[in-house]
């Protein structure tokens, strides 16, 4: 073989004959792996794009997961504090009205027992300064004026023994005891003034100091000290003290007992 002709082999074998890659041959369109061996293959395929895109690492993702919990628990017991807040305020603002309205009863309660006291005691006030007749039913038997050659001071009223006599108002005993001429005698200062002196009793009811009401018993009708009779001596003075008797009927009128 000549030179020629083997240096024109030589270099169209190797023109013929460029280099290429190299296919696996499990990866040439017409290999077929067995089975198990292509689930092998898969599953390393998938593994190594599933690492390629795998998530945070689990370290990370726990301590998010902590984070948004301890941020939910955060949130949720500021709720429960602001909901016991004012579940506490609406108790503070109730018992509040409470206490107002306690108060507005109380006040209104205190104002209507004043409003009664006051009404009462009027009443009593009133009841207490009426007039009313020293006997029921009398007899005059010697009037004021000149008599026997003297002068009677006061009016003669005649009743049995016994018979009740009357405070005529609101007053005050100033002499309840036995003098001279009038027996058993009773003197009493009214509220306007008045002193009134009731003689001849045959028993007295009162003593001095005492505070005696309209139609209060005082005593008895009698027949003692310079009497001739059963009657009463109804005697009007100025004053609590001296001697300034006054016409009786004429007091007696003007107090509408007449």
């Amino acid at each position: 073989m000549s030179s020629r002709s083997y240096t024109g082999r030589h270099v169209g074998r190797h023109r013929s004959q460029q280099r290429r890659a190299r296919v696996p041959r499990a990866l040439s369109p017409g290999f077929v792996l067995p089975t198990s061996a292509a689930a092998a293959l898969v599953v390393t395929a998938t593994g190594a794009s599933m690492a390629e895109s795998a998530p945070q690492p689990l370290e990370f993702a726990s301590s998010q997961t902590a984070l948004v919990r301890s941020q939910q628990a955060a949130d949720d017991q500021l709720a429960s504090d602001l909901a016991a807040r004012r579940q506490d305020a609406s108790i503070q603002s109730a018992a509040f009205q409470g206490r107002t309205e306690a108060q507005a009863r109380a006040a209104r309660s205190a104002q209507r027992k004043a409003a009664a006291a006051a009404k009462a005691k009027a009443e009593a006030e009133k009841r207490a300064k009426k007039w009313v007749r020293p006997i029921h039913i009398w007899n005059i038997t010697s009037g004021f004026g000149a008599r026997w050659g003297t002068h009677h001071d006061g009016l003669d009223l005649a009743a049995p023994t016994g018979t009740p006599l009357y405070a005529l108002s609101k007053g005050t005993v100033l002499k309840a005891g036995w003098e001279d001429s009038f027996g058993n005698k009773v003197a009493v200062q009214y509220w306007d003034g008045s002193v009134i002196w009731y003689g001849h009793m045959s028993r007295i009811d009162v003593q001095a100091g005492e505070t005696v009401l309209p139609g209060e018993q005082v005593g008895l009708v009698g027949n003692t000290g310079h009497s001739f009779g059963s009657h009463l001596h109804f005697e009007v003075q100025q004053a609590a003290t001296g001697d300034t008797p006054l016409d009786p009927v004429t007091w007696l009128k003007d107090h509408g007992l007449w």
